[in-house]
């Protein structure tokens, strides 16, 4: 394949999801009083569900938790949202897929471009409350070198799910509940100190270096550990590749087994 034909392919992929992504983002919530601000209730009933809890226990949360709790929450929001999404990707658009010529990866990237424009809410929301703790925003100039490696790691378990997602008939329901046992899993909601049993345990976990990432500029105004900086781009760059590679291997089977 050409350079010029490559580009053609790429811009009609990315045409197409940017599409499909607005028409999903506007009809999602289409009819309710509160429409696209739904995207925000479920990180902020998190947000005062947490906050409330460590009131009833008695809890002391260190300095800015509040950020830190909401960032931690809104990212793997976007993440939880676009992988559960990507999973019937390819099923809920067997109809195109059988009956027209269409590049199948628009679909996958459609979800989470979805999911980008929600996340663009909440970090504007996220502004609003670091003016209120009275936190720098210069942290946030620096969030969108950060979210780039995140939406390509995202992406490539997106590929991989939406690929394995057209043979495994409850995949949604599987991963539904993996990603729940990550939530948990992942320092969203707590501290994991260095050295600790729970940091161990998240160097496996390739989520938790863009939070920590995330936190470090944003909150605490401070460069992150050069350690964290390039394990998230190896595993970004790593999960995007194999995610693709495994897309686009399968793809021209999709509209057989759907």
């Amino acid at each position: 394949m050409s350079i010029k034909v490559g580009w053609y392919k790429l811009k009609s992929i990315l045409g197409l999801s940017l599409s499909l992504a607005k028409s999903y983002f506007k009809t999602r919530n289409e009819g309710s009083y509160l429409g696209i601000f739904w995207y925000l209730l479920n990180p902020l009933a998190f947000f005062v569900i947490i906050m409330i809890m460590s009131q009833i226990i008695s809890a002391k949360p260190e300095k800015d938790y509040q950020l830190y709790l909401f960032l931690g929450l809104i990212m793997f929001n976007f993440f939880l949202n676009s992988t559960i999404g990507s999973t019937k990707a390819m099923v809920n658009n067997s109809g195109f897929l059988k009956s027209i010529k269409v590049n199948p990866e628009s679909f996958v990237i459609a979800i989470v471009l979805e999911f980008i424009f929600a996340h663009i809410f909440e970090i504007i929301m996220l502004g609003f409350f670091m003016l209120y703790f009275k936190v720098s925003l210069i942290g946030l100039l620096f969030y969108p070198f950060i979210f780039v490696f995140f939406v390509l790691f995202t992406i490539g378990i997106s590929f991989i799910l939406a690929t394995l997602g057209v043979h495994i008939v409850d995949l949604n329901n599987v991963w539904d509940v993996f990603v729940r046992l990550l939530w948990f899993i992942t320092p969203v909601f707590y501290f994991a100190y260095e050295n600790s049993f729970l940091y161990k345990i998240n160097l496996y976990n390739p989520v938790f270096y863009f939070l920590t990432i995330a936190r470090d500029f944003l909150i605490y105004q401070k460069m992150p550990s050069i350690f964290i900086i390039i394990f998230a781009i190896i595993f970004s760059l790593i999960f995007f590749v194999v995610g693709l590679m495994a897309f686009v291997k399968n793809k021209n089977k999709f509209a057989e087994r759907i």
